[in-house]
Formats: structure tokens, C-alpha cells, sequence
């Protein structure tokens, strides 16, 4: 099991078919200078780059693990640019990847709120879910029932809710492909994770369904997850080997969710990576 700060590789395959959108359709049931704790970016990223494949077609999934005590969680504006990669240039950040919705003139969908400070308003009309931290532990809760709690230091809200108390959420295989990011719950909601879907070439951009995921995560572990943007927003940028790797998402985005380094909690890469 992962504690701590750790980074593991997983893959994910399904049949090809066509890619999925951008927006909410779909229903649920290098730096120049080294980083101050660079010993804790190298010894959290290193994806192995496994791939199994079916048929044709293999989906690469890169998982990052966090604790929830070691790590800040915010949103960052990426300025409707298609890059991830200056988000790591701020001070102990660790992992950037794309956040929620956007409509045509990007302007962000769903709650959105970073240290505190609201971004976006919440959307009751975005079914699915939002996703909160309040200190060293997370929740998800359904867009149908949710009540702003009176202190909150992140949340994204976004759909569909993939696994809901350990379950799959989703109700069958609708055939819809695309490469997909997902953000979600173990350890009754003190380790965070990050599932980041997508191939490294630049013509192709399949990925699992909703469904395939979800169950993907639910037989990990996660306790809850959410789905995050997908399609051309599906994107990552994190350390590896003393310098940034960037996934950069194939079309612009208006949210980045950071992970950063809480202030002296990872300078030790002793304790970090470690598996049982």
C-alpha cells in the first residue's frame, strides 16, 4: 500500500472508439533552477511507462499519490493556454494537472474554490459532484444534496462521480472514448490521488469509457472519485529526473489543479516512494 508521498503507474485498456468532448455530457448513476525540495520531486515522479495493450490500442494511466497532511491543494488559472508546465515553477510544487469545466468563452463551470478564496460559483444544475479538502482530509459530495460547508480550502466541482463508498457509479459502458483525468478518495479520505489517462502521441487521443475507469479505480482502492475535464483537456505536468515532464492538454484549459509541498513536511525523500 502507498504512504506517504508515492508514484505508481497503472494502465487502463479498452477497445478504440471515438473521443469524447471537452464540456459535461455524459451522466453518472525543464525549469532552469532546482525546486527546494528536489529530492522530494524526483523520489515522487517517476512513471514507469507500462503499457498493456488490446488489440491495437494501449492506455497508458500515470497515478500520483498523495497524503494529505504532506500537501496544498489549489486552482491556478492557466489562462485558456494549452500548458501545464509553468504551474511547477511556483515554489515546492509537485504535480499540475487539468481541473473542471469551461464553457465556449472560458469561462469556468461549477464551483471552484483555492486557499479560502471562490473562483466560480457553484452550478446546481451540473449534476455530478463536488470534490473538497478542509486541512488534512477530503470529501465528495453529490451536486443534489451539497451545503457550501461554512470553511473550505478547495473544491472542484465537476461529473460524473466515478466511485461513490468504495462502488462504481456508473451504470454500464456507454462506448464513449477519450482520454480522461480523475481525481480520488482513499484512507477515509486523507490520501489524495491522481489518475491521469492519455498517450504521448500527438495523434492519438483514445481512452477508456467512464465506466472502464471507474472500475478501474473502485478494484484500487479509491473509496470516492470524481471525474474531472477530459478529451483534449487531459493533461500533466510533474518532476522526474531533476526536471519537469509535461503532458501538455491538446487544447486550452481554464483551471489547473497544483499540488504542492506543505512547508516543511517532504524535504526528507527518506520517507518518501515507500511501498508495502
Amino acid at each position: 500500500m502507498l504512504r506517504n508521498l508515492s508514484l505508481a503507474t497503472f494502465l487502463i485498456a479498452c477497445p478504440a472508439c471515438t473521443c469524447g468532448g471537452t464540456h459535461p455530457a455524459e451522466a453518472e448513476v525543464p525549469r532552469a533552477s532546482e525546486p527546494p525540495v528536489e529530492a522530494a520531486h524526483d523520489a515522487a515522479s517517476h512513471p514507469a511507462q507500462n503499457v498493456v495493450r488490446a488489440g491495437v490500442e494501449a492506455y497508458p494511466v500515470r497515478h500520483f499519490s498523495y497524503a494529505l497532511a504532506d500537501v496544498n491543494v489549489s486552482i491556478e488559472d492557466a489562462g485558456m493556454r494549452p500548458s501545464l508546465a509553468p504551474m511547477l515553477e511556483r515554489p515546492d510544487a509537485l504535480l499540475a494537472v487539468n481541473g473542471g469545466f469551461f464553457d465556449s468563452n472560458g469561462k469556468a463551470l461549477g464551483l471552484a474554490i483555492s486557499q479560502g478564496h471562490s473562483l466560480a460559483p457553484f452550478a446546481p444544475r451540473l449534476s455530478g459532484g463536488v470534490f473538497g479538502i478542509e486541512g488534512e482530509r477530503g470529501w465528495l459530495s453529490e451536486t443534489e444534496s451539497f451545503v457550501a460547508p461554512s470553511k473550505v480550502d478547495f473544491a472542484v466541482q465537476c461529473r460524473p462521480r466515478l466511485v461513490v463508498d468504495g462502488k462504481v457509479n456508473i451504470r454500464s459502458d456507454d462506448g464513449k472514448r477519450a482520454e480522461r483525468t480523475a481525481i480520488c478518495l482513499r484512507e477515509h479520505g486523507t490520501v489524495l490521488d491522481f489518475f491521469i489517462v492519455r498517450s504521448d502521441q500527438t495523434d492519438h487521443m483514445l481512452g477508456p469509457s467512464l465506466f472502464a475507469l471507474a472500475q478501474h479505480l473502485a478494484e484500487f482502492g479509491c473509496e470516492e472519485a470524481l471525474n474531472l475535464d477530459g478529451g483534449p483537456s487531459t493533461g500533466a505536468a510533474f518532476w522526474q529526473d531533476g526536471k519537469v515532464q509535461h503532458l501538455p492538454p491538446r487544447g486550452p484549459i481554464r483551471h489547473a489543479i497544483v499540488v504542492r509541498a506543505r512547508q516543511g513536511r517532504m524535504n526528507d525523500a527518506s520517507t518518501l516512494g515507500v511501498e508495502n
